[in-house]
């Protein structure tokens, strides 16, 4: 692609008149529409490649994994920036027409002028354009290129709108993931697409159509601009003026958009259902946990904390807690392990190009205050959401599993990515394709992003368990470091007993898969 734009703006410096090396808008809009080519088709095409995963082939349904859909925002990003500086800074400083009424004619110099004439069917005055061309004119060339320049953005912009709404018509799952996992866009839907409902915009890259259907061609053995313009999808329908193809794209959109804000605004009021019923149910604990009298046992902390390495995987079982009820398998929350904060000194990162230490790292700085406070745990709570404590304060259990994986290729970034996720809310749609808010268990599985974790699916979502983490012991994936059963420390035989808890009755089946943790020993 790069190489081709290069011949491109080669072919245009070799072959274009005074004027074209005169505007300034010439490459610049060439590089917009190259690149605009190649975000839109780099995102519609990432959907197609995936057609399980976005759900647009049935019957072979599989979750996205977190670095699928952390692609799929960025590239979706990508799009939205190219869109908005078309509109804004492409766009206004070409559009030569204004979308006012024109009168054209062709004579000796150029000439562009705004005058006032009082039009019998709106019954009021109106501004219009005066303009005379001439094909020899270095005037008239700028002002055809500029023109030009606007119609093909307009009609580029129209042509990847219809076709992105075609493919996202086919996947539910991707058009809520950017209406509602963006994050911080609202709406984020219906701003993509205002220009294609915007009847403004429309009459527009209409009247500049019919400006260039009457003006000259240009003296260019090439023109990129024209080229487009020709072969442009949008383009052939205006010009058949098909009244037809304007609404049933308008409604077409209109019915995504409408369905998707349905779609979204139904997954709230399951979502709040969610957290009424989980807020209620989590305050009834009828004892505290048998673990609990070790945290105030200095000695005893001190020791567990030595046995502890960042990234261990914490998780536990609160029989006597209501909600434990109805969290299906054996353990019932999950959470990691970030270590003290003399631990992390060693750890190195990238940002912005540059190998940092990760203690220097501007999204750690706010925590480093808690970090030397001891609260190394982080967790996904119902309230508050995802936040960090003492592991005394993680001790009010009856069951303690400690899960380690093999060494794993940049462990500073699993760190990173671990603190990353304090302050999301709690997902009480319990949902893994969503990243805005996550449930204890989508911590483990948003951290550690190249593992293939077991899910499950329930009411429409892929949900991951804290069983189905600790299954992938049985896998020799994790290994089990320390394990606490009804207040006791069981040292012997440890993946015996864990796969004896995994296996009870009514728990979570699970079919072993291969690791992709890599097989390295930690130091």
């Amino acid at each position: 692609m790069r190489i081709l734009k290069v011949l491109l703006v080669t072919v245009l410096i070799t072959f274009s008149m005074s004027a074209f090396a005169q505007n300034s808008f010439v490459q610049p809009g060439i590089f917009s529409m190259e690149e605009g080519l190649a975000i839109n088709d780099a995102f519609i095409g990432f959907i197609q490649s995936r057609p399980c995963e976005f759900g647009i082939e049935k019957n072979c349904e599989r979750p996205l994994t977190v670095k699928d859909i952390e692609k799929f925002k960025m590239l979706f990003k990508r799009l939205d920036v190219w869109n908005k500086e078309l509109i804004k800074k492409i766009i206004p400083f070409t559009d030569r027409l204004k979308n006012l009424p024109f009168e054209l004619t062709f004579g000796a110099s150029f000439s562009a002028k705004v005058k006032s004439r009082f039009n019998p069917n709106k019954f009021k005055y109106e501004k219009y354009l005066t303009i005379v061309l001439n094909d020899q004119d270095v005037e008239s060339q700028r002002f055809l290129t500029d023109v030009q320049i606007t119609t093909a953005s307009m009609l580029l912009m129209y042509d990847s709108l219809f076709k992105l709404s075609h493919t996202l018509a086919r996947s539910k799952k991707a058009r809520s993931i950017l209406e509602y996992d963006l994050g911080e866009d609202i709406h984020v839907l219906r701003n993509t697409f205002s220009a294609a409902l915007d009847e403004d915009f429309w009459n527009r890259t209409k009247n500049n159509i019919n400006f260039l259907e009457k003006s000259f061609k240009t003296n260019l053995n090439i023109n990129y601009f024209e080229q487009y313009i020709s072969k442009s999808f949008t383009a052939s329908k205006i010009k058949d003026n098909d009244f037809t193809f304007r609404m049933s794209s308008v409604l077409f959109i209109g019915k995504i958009l409408s369905e998707t804000q349905f779609l979204n605004a139904l997954d709230k009021i399951v979502q709040k259902i969610s957290e009424i019923f989980g807020n209620s149910v989590g305050q009834v604990q009828t004892r505290n946990g048998k673990l609990k009298k070790f945290a105030s046992d200095p000695d005893f902390m001190d020791s567990l904390k030595s046995k502890l390495k960042p990234l261990d995987i914490l998780l536990e079982k609160t029989s006597f807690r209501l909600t434990d009820q109805f969290i299906p398998g054996f353990f019932g929350h999950v959470a990691i392990w970030l270590g003290s904060y003399e631990e992390l000194l060693g750890y190195k990162v990238q940002y912005e190009g540059k190998e940092i230490y990760l203690v220097d790292h501007p999204l750690l700085k706010p925590y480093l205050e808690s970090l030397h406070d001891r609260k190394s745990v982080v967790e996904a709570l119902r309230l508050p959401g995802v936040t960090n404590n003492t592991l005394e304060h993680f001790m009010d259990i009856d069951d303690f599993l400690v899960l380690r994986t093999v060494e794993l290729t940049n462990p500073g970034e699993k760190i990173l990515r671990t603190i990353m996720q304090l302050g999301k809310p709690y997902d009480f749609n319990f949902d893994i394709e969503t990243q805005n808010a996550i449930v204890c268990s989508e911590l483990v599985y948003s951290v550690f992003n190249d593992e293939k974790w077991p899910v499950d699916k329930t009411m429409g979502r892929y949900t991951i368990s804290p069983d189905h983490i600790a299954w992938k012991s049985m896998d020799s994936c994790l290994d089990p470091i320390i394990l606490f059963h009804d207040g006791n420390e069981i040292t012997q035989d440890l993946n015996l007993k864990l796969r004896s808890f995994l296996e009870q009755p009514g728990g979570i089946t699970h079919s072993p898969e291969k690791c992709r943790f890599d097989k390295k020993i930690r130091l």
